[in-house]
């Protein structure tokens, strides 16, 4: 088994898609990358699979320069968002082409692709041709193909992203402790940031040319670099105010609509901010905008009076879009309450909580 290890690698095509993108993936580590579509994740697992060639940068497996070497000998095995079947192969055919390719005895290939299949509960599907199957069942059986290659890296490109949902929280929970993943190095394109939350060892944001922040779950989504990734961790999205920031540098004020409302400055914030003016970006998640009931206490939160613009009843939470001082905010309630559009309601904001970012780059100016 072997860690993998980007040096400066680039790819373009019309315009730069990976610009100096180094990174290294501990044997037995499973990285998560995160992003929205098209921003070139998919780019990134092809330059390491040899797929694509490299316009600058190396590709390091196990210490060993692979960078020039054929995706054939490089021992990388990937699963791609588009299935990549062979049309003429059963699903069993389909499973088992890596362990043919390396000749293995009948029995061992019998027995692993009985282990995987069952695994992905697609046994029952063995016979049957990729045109016979769901598109969610050739999801399962491009997994299964990868799943018994045993290479030296695993690439998976959003390989449950067509499952229903009851699937995908069992192969999720799969993830975690799956023995063939958690022995070699393992990267999971994903753009559902609850999935890159809940499986990474490690998480990289993925922005234009390369990874805008790596870390772990916790530092990704309660200490984002940026406002892109503030915005790409977390649903519903962070609520985003453009604010001016008061001279004596305890308050901000945000305006839209002609409307303006102001915000506290966390005493803990007011050193990052330089006690100075100037404009800036708020970021207040929805988990930290509590709707109070009358007469309860601020408990150290900022109250604001506000209206209800929409409520939506989720199942496990509340989604709720309110107008301060024409200002939108949306916060996370209990699914069990109830509002109604007009409908005045107060909220307890945490401004501790806050996040602050530069009007220019978007930088995090809390750190």
């Amino acid at each position: 088994m072997a860690r993998l290890e980007l040096q400066e690698i680039c790819k373009g095509f019309d315009e730069p898609v990976l610009d100096r993108l180094s990174l290294t993936v501990e044997e037995g580590e499973f990285f998560v990358v995160v992003g929205p579509s098209g921003i070139g994740k998919t780019t990134l697992l092809r330059c390491v699979a040899g797929l694509e060639v490299l316009d600058a940068g190396r590709v390091l497996i196990g210490g060993t320069d692979v960078t020039r070497i054929p995706p054939y000998r490089r021992r990388v095995a990937m699963t791609f968002e588009s299935y990549a079947l062979y049309p003429h192969l059963t699903v069993f055919e389909n499973i088992a082409s890596p362990l043919r390719a390396r000749k293995a005895d009948r029995a061992a290939l019998e027995r692993r692709v009985g282990e995987v299949a069952r695994l992905l509960r697609i046994d029952q599907l063995l016979d049957r041709k990729p045109h016979e199957i769901s598109g969610g069942q050739k999801q399962r059986t491009a997994l299964g193909r990868t799943l018994v290659a045993e290479p030296d890296i695993f690439l998976l490109d959003e390989p449950i992203s067509h499952l229903d949902a009851k699937i995908r929280h069992e192969l999720r929970r799969q993830f975690h402790t799956l023995e063939e993943l958690r022995r070699v190095a393992t990267i999971y394109v994903t753009h559902d940031y609850a999935e890159a939350l809940s499986l990474g060892d490690r998480i990289g944001i993925m922005g234009r040319g390369g990874l805008e922040q790596v870390g772990t779950a916790r530092e990704v989504f309660q200490r984002p670099t940026s406002l892109f990734v503030a915005r790409h961790m977390g649903q519903p999205s962070i609520n985003e105010l453009a604010c001016e920031l008061a001279a004596e540098g305890d308050a901000v004020r945000a305006v839209a609509g002609g409307g303006s409302v102001a915000f506290a400055v966390a005493p803990a914030h007011r050193a990052a901010l330089n006690g100075g003016t100037g404009r800036l970006t708020v970021g207040i998640r929805p988990q930290h905008i509590a709707v109070l009931p009358e007469g309860a206490a601020a408990d150290g939160r900022q109250i604001v009076e506000a209206r209800v613009e929409i409520f939506e009843a989720l199942g496990a939470t509340g989604v709720l879009i309110a107008e301060t001082g024409g200002v939108s905010l949306t916060a996370l309630t209990s699914p069990d309450a109830r509002f109604e559009p007009g409908q005045p309601i107060r909220l307890g904001l945490a401004t501790d909580s806050f996040l602050y970012f530069g009007a220019d780059g978007g930088r995090n100016l809390h750190g």
